[in-house]
This record gives structure tokens, C-alpha cells and sequence, in this order.
């Protein structure tokens, strides 16, 4: 994907129990606000330019329509979208991940040939989803890797999840997105790579603590 250099440091041992409740607390979720996404990262000790950093990983990968279905035409229980997402971009995504039975754009009744995914299967379901890379205008210079490509979409109000987008919530993290957006991702590379490594030391196992695996996925006690 052509990210940054950062070391990723050996000797580190594994739990002894996962904590799957416990991380689901405390990650932001799809539809969270700027508040409580920054209070959550504070929580593990990172600044506001940190956690915006942090989160422009989202500039690669592909994220399911389950997450973002609920932007679309009820968000948060108003009976109308998502109201941070640009009109054009709202159209694209009821396109890929809309229900034709729902609403159209503003609460509207849809028309009949409103396209909408089929979703015969849980299979088929999994796979329906969208890019973060989204091509940019032949003025902007960006690729499909890891570069400015996301903070670019956030200034044009084309987030995939409200999360995302919230990033221009406030001006002390829009002011970030602009910064990060306004070169190639050299500013952004540099801090993301910082970042990763300050992560990567949290909640470390090492000497007699926790245990060696041979078998990743699978806890020693287990049979």
C-alpha cells in the first residue's frame, strides 16, 4: 500500500485472555461524534493531532455497508440522512449500499427503479461495501495507497462513515484534515509513522508476563 517506514519491535508476549468486550468500549464506533472519539483516544494518551492521525488509516481498505446503511436515510433515529455528507455523495452511496424500499434524498419517497444492492446471501451481504479510495478530480494528485487521498474526501464532505467525517466537526481537527490534505501526505506519513510506534508500546507483555504462542490465535490453556 506504500506506507510509511516505522519499526515493529520483537519480545513481545501474548494475553493470556482476550478482550473483545473491552475493546469494543473503548474503539470509537461507526457513528460516534467528535467528543467522545477524542475522549477515547485520550484515554490512551493521544492528542487530538494524534488521534486524527491515527484514523486517516481508514485511507485504505473497504468498509461493509452495515456501517454505513444507517447515514443513508434514518440517521440516528431523524428520519433524515446524514446531514455532513455532500448531497452528490449521498446519491453515490444509496447507489452501493441503499435500499430502494427507503427514501430518497431529504426524506422524499424514492421512485420505483431506485438502484439497491442485492443481498441474497450473508455472503453476498459481506461483500457489498465501499472504497475509501475514491478517484479525485485530475487536479489532485493521488493514488490508491496510503496517501492524502482521505483527509482530500473529508474536505469535500465525502467521509464513508460519520466518524470520518466528523473529523471537521470543530476547528481544532479541521484545521488538521486541512493541513494533512494540502500536501502528498508527506506531513501526514511522518506523524501516522510517530503515532503507530507510540501505539505499538501500549500495554506491552514482556518478561514472565503473559505467554509465547505457537499458534496465534489459539490461548495455550485452550484444547
Amino acid at each position: 500500500a506504500g506506507g510509511p517506514y516505522y519499526p515493529v519491535f520483537t519480545g513481545r508476549r501474548d494475553s493470556i485472555r482476550s478482550y473483545f468486550q473491552e475493546a469494543t468500549a473503548e474503539i470509537p464506533g461507526p457513528d460516534d461524534d467528535l467528543n467522545k472519539i477524542l475522549h477515547l483516544f485520550s484515554l490512551r494518551g493521544f492528542s487530538p493531532r494524534e488521534t486524527v492521525s491515527l484514523i486517516g488509516a481508514h485511507n485504505i481498505g473497504k468498509i461493509s455497508c452495515q456501517f454505513i446503511r444507517n447515514r443513508l436515510y434514518d440517521f440516528l433515529g431523524t428520519g433524515q440522512p446524514d446531514p455532513t455528507m455532500s448531497d452528490d455523495f449521498l446519491v453515490e452511496m444509496r447507489v452501493l449500499c441503499g435500499d430502494g424500499n427507503q427514501t430518497s434524498l431529504h426524506g422524499s419517497p424514492a421512485p420505483a427503479s431506485a438502484p439497491a444492492p442485492m443481498r441474497s446471501s450473508g455472503m453476498r451481504e459481506s461483500t457489498l461495501g465501499m472504497n475509501y479510495y475514491q478517484r479525485l478530480s485530475t487536479s489532485i494528485s493521488s493514488g490508491a495507497g496510503f496517501d492524502a487521498h482521505y483527509y482530500q474526501n473529508l474536505l469535500r464532505g465525502r467521509g464513508l462513515l460519520h466518524a470520518d467525517q466528523q473529523l471537521m466537526a470543530e476547528e481544532k481537527t479541521a484545521k488538521l484534515v486541512w493541513a494533512y490534505a494540502s500536501d502528498c501526505g508527506t506531513a501526514y506519513r511522518t506523524d501516522f509513522a510517530r503515532v503507530m510506534l507510540k501505539m505499538s508500546n501500549l500495554g506491552v507483555l514482556s518478561g514472565s508476563q503473559g505467554q509465547v504462542r505457537t499458534n496465534c490465535s489459539l490461548s495455550l490453556n485452550s484444547s
